[in-house]
């Protein structure tokens, strides 16, 4: 079998776009997304959340004394949620929006206001949800809230950090703060921002309002997380996660060597055979020379074929004299 054919065997450029060749990524890739999927559902049947009990819940749910969770050192993580409950009376005259806040799909503000609990102290509590006005950049109205000794019932919340990111206390924000652009606003809900704007000392949190009284006026109630599950790990699945994700990975990079390796074979030989042919192209471009040398060699040397002619001459004279002398 010549060279040509050889390198015809061989994978080039030109074969990854062939039909065939598109059919084999398409394969690969079909085969490193299934790999990919099967690691996920181990990995989500080697990590088992546990459900929560209806005690577990109902303890959740049952309100205790704000000033228990909401402290000056903030809020536990695993304590945000909580339902909690605080007395005091509200300072009409210190309410802010909180804008960027969406509530089921719509934007719009949060209502903050100060809740006295006692000379000098008081405790933020988010009154609820408004939506934005038609304008969009119009500030809503704010309804005010109710006079004199109130009993304020909800959850408690961290203060929020102005990055969006990770809180004071280390509480990860799953939302962007917004920016505060016109009166009477804050971009969050942080204690250490509120205590600039309000006489009053107050703890690092909030207690985000469910009961009727905070809520009047078309005001929305935020919806309180559920309390964290016990969750669980099967190694052996997790094992198995791993192993699926290492099948991808060895697909890949077997199949990017495949390339690399018949590409590469298919240049030296393509090399290889330049190579020959320009060998021989040589040698039949030598050839005409070569001849026309023979032929001058031939022309400048006439006595060699000469010098043979007199010997017939020589040997009839030979005969000549011996028959004179016979």
């Amino acid at each position: 079998m010549s060279e040509s054919a050889a390198v015809q065997r061989h994978l080039t450029a030109d074969d990854l776009r062939s039909p065939r060749w598109i059919a084999a990524h398409v394969g690969i890739v079909v085969l490193v997304v299934v790999f990919l999927l099967l690691g996920r559902w181990q990995w989500h049947v080697g990590h088992k959340v546990a459900p929560l009990t209806p005690q577990q819940l109902a303890s959740w749910r049952k309100p205790v004394p704000a000033e228990s969770l909401i402290t000056s050192d903030g809020v536990d993580g695993t304590k945000v949620g909580q339902a909690v409950t605080a007395r005091g009376t509200y300072d009409a005259t210190r309410q802010l929006l909180v804008p960027g806040r969406s509530l089921d799909g719509h934007n719009g503000y949060y209502l903050i206001a100060p809740l006295v609990t006692a000379p000098g102290k008081a405790i933020t509590v988010n009154r609820g949800w408004l939506p934005a006005t038609g304008a969009g950049s119009a500030q809503p109205s704010m309804p005010a809230p109710p006079t004199g000794q109130v009993t304020v019932t909800g959850w408690a919340a961290a203060s929020e950090s102005t990055t969006g990111s990770v809180n004071q206390n280390g509480i990860v924000q799953t939302f962007a703060p917004g920016s505060a652009s016109g009166p009477h606003e804050v971009s969050v809900i942080s204690a250490a921002q509120l205590v600039n704007l309000w006489p009053y000392h107050l703890p690092d949190g909030y207690l985000s309002a469910t009961d009727s009284a905070s809520l009047s006026g078309g005001l929305k109630a935020v919806p309180a997380p559920l309390p964290p599950h016990g969750t669980s790990w099967d190694l052996l699945n997790v094992g198995y996660a791993f192993q699926w994700c290492l099948f991808a990975i060895v697909t890949v990079g077997w199949y990017l060597l495949h390339w690399r390796r018949e590409l590469r074979a298919s240049a030296a030989l393509a090399e290889a055979q330049a190579e020959a042919d320009s060998q021989a192209r040589a040698e039949i471009e030598m050839r005409p020379q070569a001849q026309a040398e023979i032929r001058v060699a031939t022309a400048m040397s006439p006595d060699e074929p000469q010098s043979a002619e007199p010997q017939p001459s020589a040997a009839a004279a030979q005969r000549e004299i011996g028959e004179s002398a016979g």
